[in-house]
């Protein structure tokens, strides 16, 4: 099915049986690494941001965050940021070339920006900006 749920679900499944993501998270990312267990990186985490509908297509926005924990001295960041790249490359290519059941899509091109920022712990990564579009989402 074409849904929001579905969406959110394909991500977890992407997460879970990727070789290098350690946790997936979903929401408001200054709630993330809230509960009493700490965050094990790198992490993918998921925002979903505004969305449009129309009578032949729903396209679902997201903000997606690859991110990494920096050294004590912070002099990884590079080598984190292009680790998180390619995870990211990774993901794209996971819709992009059928490696999933679903029968929505990527919208391409995707814009993805490097980042450095703190939760409880630095971390650096890469932030992209992406929208699936799921052909007629609706009931009736």
């Amino acid at each position: 099915m074409n849904n929001f749920k579905s969406i959110i679900d394909s991500f977890e499944a992407f997460a879970s049986q990727h070789p290098v993501i350690e946790t997936f998270t979903f929401g408001n990312l200054s709630d993330t690494g809230q509960d009493k267990e700490p965050l094990k990186y790198p992490l993918l985490h998921v925002i979903p941001t505004t969305s449009t509908t129309s009578d032949q297509y729903t396209d679902f926005n997201f903000q997606i965050i690859i991110g990494d924990m920096l050294d004590d001295v912070k002099t990884n960041q590079v080598d984190i940021v292009e680790q998180c790249y390619m995870i990211l490359q990774d993901f794209l290519e996971y819709y992009t070339n059928q490696l999933t059941t679903s029968t929505y899509h990527v919208i391409t091109p995707v814009t993805f920006t490097p980042f450095l920022d703190k939760l409880s712990v630095y971390i650096a990564g890469v932030e992209a900006s992406i929208t699936f579009r799921a052909e007629g989402t609706f009931c009736l």
